[in-house]
């Protein structure tokens, strides 16, 4: 069965129940539902009644797009309606219903809201039963087959009357709350509210029970349309949060009971939170500014969330990325000298040419860090079709520059530039951007762009149960993974495991005998793959028929450290190694080649330049592959959360990554995307998890330019407490010591920055967990630590820091005082305070984006402002020539005033 509502449009499955033997569908156009009632709401566009229950469906798609404050509701990390849309959603479509009130709503999964594209909505409403009283149920979608229930429940005809207005206000018998910082400390619990959403103004406590508080839309925002707005009715449960001192993880509302909506479309509200004695839950009352009932609760619970239980919520295949080229947009010509190196081409074989190459590279760029008197200038890297950009051939021995280039560029930020040109290029006129290819008389950069969903064909198996796979790496790591998964989700039934120790290994006896217990036949072989006949030997034995390279080891280390030695101890297994099987199963017909690259050759690199260097050889030899017609995939990972066979990686270090804005891959969504990567048939994808609130935290000039175009529209941050600067060239820490009182206030200021930030490069959750006076190599300081230090008091300060930083200073209290010492070498002079507030005033107009109405008031404003002071508090006491300052335009009257300011501040 089905309910066609229209003509010449696309059919939409509605979600059922496995039982159901009765299935419907909506007949959707692009614009609106043909044939079904139109639904005036922000979120719900068309309702269709089915004829056969007297139950009811509503549509409505949800974006970024058409709903841009849904990018200011960020949990851990992850964009979600608020569980206060499903309320709305709910209230709406009972009202559509002739219902009047939510008896219960249980939310059973958060709704995520994509970054990019949409996501489509389903509110199933029931028939009647004998009471009047409906089901409900919400759903959604990102492909309009797979869907996702996220919230139950049952609607009643009848509204509850609300327990008491709010007409007395403010509430007698309380105590103020202070809610300056109340975002900031909600931040720090993983509730990002943006703009839209930071709508506490005022709380106040009556005991120990009972919480108000007033809230309020910014200015501009939609209410009338909405019963109540998601984001306002979500802002007023925000004094509870706050009050919840010492708390852990963010929570989120889990059961909503007995909600009824009295009066819709405020914008402003009322608050009281009750705690109910006995099952923890609170009792809601919303009321308008004039006291009068908005929407009450009898009952709503929460229960914590975690990050991994959120990013559950979304679709695994919003982290499957590709690298794409595209024109630069404009940027500005270098400000500091730049200085052209141009990459040699290397003879010899292909692992030979790559080693001369990165030899003389690696020279070069720790002769250019060991000059200290070029700290202003930056080394421009040339290559010569290192990337491929387009359809074309790419140089195996110049393509691991970039990752090598790569890590110096982000232990040294502002010292390089990467360049890649083809064969007959020369140099053309450079701009800043750190990374470029010229092709065409154009400029290109790279960016990642997520693999869209339909580019996934997933009715293509990528194992061919019959093949021998052959997984170097194979006995543990990831490798040992990839057998698992090859022989349990995929029916593989013989493998060729390769490991430098064989059947020795830690675990391989073990792991033969799982394997074999699910049916595998496994061999297992002692072999370095970098040693080619060793290899070809293996090869010789067994008829491989697909091919998995996960070897691989790291050195980790600052290119400042690199030795050769050290370069070739990671480049055997990943560069011989891939080389090796490349050449040697030539004469195969292989259903599968896949490469184990990782993220560290592209905006990982830092610390890690030759195994940087090393995956990008990887990516560069798959391009090779797919340009011959041969079977290739190289997957440039991300960080997993299990053990990859490359060393244990601290806590600390897992909190690095998630300030980067790239937590790890669980187990099952790494496994996962490895199949979805070989069904897109793509030679070079990039399989990670990204987290853009984490992201758009990060200053502008510290946010690799590859992950710029995935992160929604900048927003108004708030600052976490005691961190002072970030992405302003200090401009924000220089106001700020400009406006303390004493030494001892600003003394206190940079040290906590200091703090601060040691705090976050360690991964400990604050700043009181560092001791002023403790030594950075008893902190647990290493190289790459100290220079993501330097770094970020770099960002924070506008100062050019050495690397060597926290080796010449050693305690948190000693680079505090050498702060103190630069700061104080290039602070302007105070300025008085009236200027500091013109100032402020001129920041506060050069942001504001008027309308006409808007401007042309506001320019009355200011000319009559102006025109008062000017008369009142001429030194002279007037005369002299006067300007006719009601007749100026708005640039006429900031010309004025910049003309007066000039005068007053010259000496």
């Amino acid at each position: 069965a089905a309910v066609f509502a229209g003509r010449g449009a696309r059919r939409v499955e509605l979600p059922t129940y496995p039982f159901q033997r009765t299935r419907y569908w909506l007949i959707e156009q692009p614009t609106a539902l043909a044939g079904a009632d139109t639904v005036d709401h922000p979120l719900l566009g068309a309702r269709v009644v089915l004829p056969d229950t007297g139950g009811a469906v509503f549509t409505g798609r949800l974006s970024l797009d058409s709903h841009p404050w849904l990018a200011d509701h960020d949990v851990l990390g992850t964009l979600l309606l608020p569980g206060t849309g499903l309320v709305e959603l709910a209230l709406q479509a009972a009202h559509q219903m002739g219902c009047e009130a939510i008896d219960e709503l249980t939310l059973a999964a958060p709704l995520v809201v994509p970054e990019k594209g949409g996501v489509a909505v389903r509110v199933v409403v029931g028939g009647p039963d004998g009471s009047g009283a409906r089901t409900i149920e919400i759903y959604s979608s990102l492909d309009d087959e797979t869907w996702t229930r996220h919230a139950t429940g049952g609607i009643v005809p009848s509204a509850t009357p609300p327990p008491s207005d709010l007409s007395v206000w403010p509430p007698a018998d309380t105590t103020p709350l202070p809610v300056d910082g109340a975002y900031a400390a909600l931040l720090a619990r993983g509730y990002d509210y943006g703009p839209a959403f930071q709508g506490l103004k005022a709380a106040w406590r009556r005991g120990d029970d009972v919480v108000f508080a007033e809230v309020a839309l910014p200015e501009g925002a939609e209410a009338a349309r909405f019963g109540v707005h998601p984001a306002l009715l979500d802002a007023a449960m925000h004094a509870g949060l706050i009050e919840d001192e010492g708390a852990g993880a963010p929570e989120l509302p889990f059961s909503w009971g007995g909600v009824s909506l009295h009066r819709a479309g405020a914008s402003a509200l009322r608050v009281r939170l009750s705690h109910r004695d006995g099952d923890g839950g609170t009792e809601v009352l919303v009321a308008d500014e004039s006291g009068a009932p908005v929407l009450s609760v009898a009952n709503l619970t929460s229960r914590p969330v975690s990050a991994e239980q959120l990013r559950a919520g979304g679709d695994h295949r919003e982290s499957l990325f590709a690298l794409t080229w595209t024109r630069a947009a404009a940027h500005p010509r270098p400000e500091a000298p730049v200085e052209v190196y141009e990459v040699p081409r290397a003879a010899g074989d292909t692992p030979e040419a790559v080693r001369g190459v990165l030899g003389a590279v690696l020279a070069r760029l720790q002769e250019w860090l060991a000059d200290h008197g070029k700290d202003e200038e930056k080394l421009a890297v040339v290559t010569r079709r290192a990337v491929p950009v387009e359809d074309e051939d790419v140089d195996l021995g110049q393509a691991p520059v970039w990752g090598l280039v790569r890590a110096a560029a982000a232990e040294n930020p502002g010292r390089f530039l990467l360049l890649d040109l083809d064969d007959a290029d020369t140099v053309p006129p450079l701009v800043d951007a750190p990374e470029m290819a010229f092709r065409g008389g154009e400029l290109l950069v790279p960016e990642f762009a997520r693999v869209p969903a339909a580019a996934v064909d997933e009715s293509h198996d990528p194992w061919d149960r019959a093949s021998t796979v052959l997984i170097t790496g194979g006995t543990s790591g990831l490798g040992a993974l990839v057998a698992r998964h090859l022989v349990t989700a995929h029916g593989v039934r013989r493998l060729v495991l390769t490991s430098r120790r064989g059947g020795n290994a830690p675990g391989a006896a073990e792991l033969r005998a799982e394997l074999t217990a699910h049916g595998a036949h496994v061999a297992i072989e002692a072999c370095d793959v970098a040693d080619r006949a060793a290899l070809a030997t293996v090869l010789d034995r067994h008829p491989v028929d697909a091919v998995v390279h996960a070897a691989g080891v790291v050195d980790n280390g600052l290119v400042r450290g690199l030795t050769p030695e050290r370069m070739d101890t990671v480049l055997r297994p990943k560069v011989d190694g891939a080389w090796n099987l490349h050449e040697l199963t030539a004469d195969r017909d292989l259903s599968a080649f896949v490469l184990f690259s990782s993220l560290a050759g592209l905006v990982l690199a830092a610390g890690q330049g030759n195994y940087a260097a090393a995956n990008v050889f990887l990516d560069a030899l798959a391009h090779r592959r797919h340009q011959a017609g041969r079977p290739v995939t190289s997957l440039a990972f991300g960080l997993w959360e299990t053990d990859t066979g490359l060393g244990e990686l601290a806590e600390a270090d897992r909190k690095r990554m998630l300030r980067m804005g790239l937590p790890a891959l669980s187990q099952e969504e790494g496994l996962a995307l490895l199949d979805d990567a070989l069904r897109t048939r793509e030679p070079l994808l990039a399989p990670f998890h990204l987290d853009t609130a984490a992201l758009r935290a990060r200053p502008a000039d510290r946010l690799p330019g590859m992950l710029r175009g995935l992160v929604p529209t900048a927003r108004r941050r708030v600052a976490g407490p005691g961190v002072a600067g970030g992405g302003d060239g200090g401009a924000g820490l220089r106001r700020r010591l400009a406006e303390l009182a004493d030494d001892a206030e600003r003394d206190s200021l940079l040290l906590d920055l200091v703090r601060t930030q040691v705090a976050a490069v360690l991964g400990h959750d604050g700043a009181d967990a560092i001791r002023s006076d403790r030594a950075f190599k008893d902190l647990g300081f290493d190289s790459l630590t100290a220079v993501e230090l330097r770094n970020g008091l770099g960002a924070a300060t506008g100062l050019k820091l050495p690397a060597t930083l926290v080796f010449d200073h050693p305690t948190p209290a000693a680079v505090a005082d050498e702060l103190r010492e630069q700061l104080g070498a290039d602070q302007e002079p105070t300025v008085s305070p009236l200027e500091a507030e013109l100032s402020r005033l001129e920041a506060a107009l050069a942001s504001a984006t008027p309308d006409a109405e808007d401007y042309d008031r506001v320019a009355e404003r200011l000319r009559a402002l102006t025109a008062g002071w000017l008369e009142t508090h001429r030194p002279d006491g007037g005369g002299g020539e006067e300007t006719d300052l009601a007749s100026l335009s708005a640039d006429e009257l900031f010309d004025v005033l910049d003309d007066e300011l000039d005068t007053r501040s010259a000496p």
